[in-house]
């Protein structure tokens, strides 16, 4: 009785086995054709990664997953992970063929300074740093590089420019990478002389990873298309999603993105801090929601206060939107003290009117991202 099984099963394992050289054998297709995407984004000078594209295309896959009776979850970590795997191969392909010029990088020698030194670097490309006592002078560094990148403190970003930017020779770009832009571009556009183009960028997130895969930046125009256009295929080489805006659409988007959130985020944890809440128990009845959000005041609180001082008391549209922010809270503080039930509500829906086309975009990414919390939080 027990050959009949054991039999069956060797069957079955024979067709599994099978089953996994078809899927190796389609695996090697589907490179072919990504290294054939890759060589017409280069002929045509596309980004190598498209939001919209990929997004609409994992709709696509995960509505047939659900017609053929295949866990969503499956096919989303699975062409999560091909995704990867075909933007990595796409920016190899750009970046090889690539136009190599020399970068200086005052500020280079630590956070995103030093980390657009080494993946520049990695990549073949001439690279100076400056910054912290190390390396030549600023301006010596300045002076003889195609691009130069000012990459210092939000705090001293202007003086620096004013002090570097009259070294740049003619033909080279003047770049900076601050997360403000109105003040920074007026310095560069008045301190560089003509002949030197300006472009003024905004990475926008941290120190970490390979690259800039799926990461965004924001360009603002400053003086010379040639230059921005040669820094825009630069940053979209490495994987990153360029957005072109003005400096004071940047400053004022910045404002709600960047002053609005981290005011909240560090009120949170001012109020955790005078409660002394036993954060470790907390994390024990903590939802995944509750969690994440306790993750991301940690995150805040692990770094440097002055990033977030800066970040909250430079950008010239922070007044505005903390004070609005003060009478929300203190709407909301005196609804609590009274029990005013009523008031939380009519609020409450309120805001639901003015969110309701948003709001279904955002419950479908958020079902996404706490769905992979619970499966691997």
């Amino acid at each position: 009785m027990s050959e009949k099984p054991a039999q069956e099963l060797a069957d079955v394992r024979e067709e599994l086995a099978k089953t996994d050289k078809e899927l190796v054998s389609l695996l090697a297709n589907r490179m072919r054709l990504i290294r054939e995407v890759a060589r017409v984004k280069a002929a045509k000078d596309l980004p190598s990664f498209d939001r919209e594209r990929e997004g609409a295309h994992l709709d696509d896959l995960l509505s047939g997953a659900r017609e053929a009776g295949v866990a969503e979850d499956l096919v989303r970590d699975v062409f999560a992970r091909l995704f990867a795997a075909s933007r990595l191969e796409q920016r190899r392909f750009l970046q090889a063929r690539a136009e190599h010029f020399s970068i200086g990088i005052i500020g280079g020698t630590q956070g995103m300074g030093a980390f657009l030194a080494r993946v520049f670097g990695d990549a073949g490309f001439p690279v100076e740093t400056t910054g912290l006592g190390q390396g030549a002078p600023a301006i010596e560094v300045a002076a003889r590089h195609d691009l130069v990148i000012v990459a210092v403190p939000i705090d001293v970003t202007v003086a620096v420019i004013h002090e570097i930017a009259p070294h740049v020779r003619k033909g080279a770009c003047l770049m900076d990478i601050t997360s403000i832009k109105k003040a920074p571009l007026e310095a560069m556009l008045a301190a560089a002389p003509e002949g030197v183009d300006v472009v003024a960028t905004h990475p926008m997130f941290g120190p970490h990873g390979v690259d800039f895969d799926r990461q965004k930046v924001v360009l603002c125009s400053g003086r010379g298309e040639v230059a921005f256009a040669r820094v825009k295929k630069l940053y979209e080489s490495f994987g990153a999603e360029t957005i072109e805006a003005t400096a004071g659409e940047h400053d004022a988007q910045m404002a709600l993105i960047q002053v609005l959130v981290h005011e909240k985020t560090m009120v949170l944890g001012s109020v955790l801090e005078r409660l002394k809440a036993d954060l470790g128990r907390s994390l024990q009845f903590a939802s995944p929601i509750y969690r994440t959000e306790l993750a991301m005041i940690g995150r805040m609180f692990s770094q440097r206060a002055e990033l977030y001082a800066d970040i909250l008391t430079f950008n010239p549209e922070a007044p505005r939107l903390s004070h609005v922010f003060e009478q929300e809270a203190a709407y909301f503080a005196r609804s609590v003290a009274m029990s005013d039930r009523e008031s939380v509500v009519k609020r409450f829906r309120q805001v639901a009117d003015y969110m309701v086309d948003f709001a279904a975009w955002a419950k479908k990414q958020s079902d996404a991202i706490l769905d992979d919390l619970v499966r691997h939080g």
